[in-house]
């Protein structure tokens, strides 16, 4: 079902997105994007208004940073769902993007392009992935010559409720553009910051954490989860090994081959969150209330000297910082 289609756009142009900075398209870089369609359920054809799934996979390095893919115009088509996974293969990140789609026009159809941007030596640059086309069907019966004129309209005196429908619609769809814009200039403007030292991250996500609050609560479990993510998190950026996606015991074994300081603490650590994640443990409040400071101690511990850390983590600041990167550890409630 899919197919090249011929670009339109020289690689080496230079775009522009409706709600952000303008890019420069190229073809090659620190950063790939690849398109495919994935199969359908089923043998029935394509028609207009069917769902169908293209995977979209982003290639980048560790520290290389990266919007959400967009497409260059949706035309003919409209997205309904989208989903992302990240994996790691030593210093590269690979981001599986799966977008549900639907298809509002019939015959040959070329899907849209869609881009990463990315900041590159001052200015923003973009990849673009292959162009792929499909095969929409229409839904009318084969034998149909004609269509019949329709009867007359039925006149309705009081058209006040249909304009408010109408009306409240339009807003709606406003009001779902305007939120879509918004995100993707977010986004764009995220990605044009640095990010943060790993330990001021660590230190500003800690302090925004509302412990009590959880604790009072009786969510003991979510704020466990959380504050052990942040300290993944922290170990990632700060030792360059993939502690947020690893278990206690392979984390334990990273910091002895990086020879990380306090590993016996942070290992220790997250093996008493994984009795309250797992086992449903439920700690004393006083060692619940001192989690949080702890686990900053840790982080302040292993902030390498020469460049202390500028934000203090003080549970209970009236001031908090919310750490800049799009993907900051504040997770809800777990499944």
């Amino acid at each position: 079902m899919a197919q090249s289609v011929p670009d339109s756009v020289p690689a080496d142009s230079t775009a522009a997105d409706s709600s952000g900075p303008r890019f420069r398209l190229v073809e090659s870089g620190p950063v790939a994007i690849s398109a495919r369609l994935l199969p359908r359920r089923g043998s029935k054809p394509l028609t207009v208004g069917d769902r169908f799934r293209l995977e979209l996979t982003v290639r980048r390095h560790r520290k290389q940073q990266v919007s959400e893919p967009f497409p260059d115009t949706l035309g003919s088509f409209v997205l309904v769902d989208r989903s992302t996974t990240t994996r790691y293969k030593g210093d590269t990140i690979v981001d599986t993007h799966r977008l549900e789609m639907a298809a509002f026009a019939t015959g040959d159809l070329a899907l849209p392009r869609f881009m990463v941007a990315f900041p590159s030596e001052g200015e923003m640059l973009a990849v673009r992935a292959e162009s792929l086309g499909l095969t929409v069907k229409s839904v009318l019966p084969a034998k149909m010559q004609d269509i019949h004129d329709l009867k007359p309209q039925i006149q309705f005196p009081f058209l006040l409720p249909i304009w408010l429908t109408l009306g409240l619609l339009a807003l709606l769809a406003l009001a779902w553009f305007g939120w879509r814009l918004f995100r993707r200039w977010r986004t764009l403007r995220l990605m044009a910051k640095p990010l943060p030292p790993p330990w001021d991250e660590a230190l500003a996500s800690l302090a925004a954490i509302p412990a009590q609050e959880w604790l009072d609560a009786g969510q003991v479990k979510r704020y466990y989860y959380s504050v052990s993510e942040i300290l993944k998190r922290y170990l990632t950026r700060r030792f360059k090994f993939p502690a947020i996606d690893q278990t206690t015991s392979e984390i334990v074994l990273a910091m002895k081959r990086e020879k990380v300081e306090l590993r016996e603490e942070f290992g220790d650590f997250f093996s008493r969150s994984d009795l309250v994640k797992y086992a449903k443990l439920v700690p004393p409040r006083a060692e619940m209330e001192s989690v949080i400071p702890k686990a900053e101690e840790m982080v302040k511990k292993t902030t390498p000297k020469e460049e202390g850390p500028r934000v203090q983590g003080v549970k209970g600041s009236s001031e908090t910082r919310r750490p800049s990167d799009p993907r900051t550890l504040g997770p809800s409630n777990p499944s």
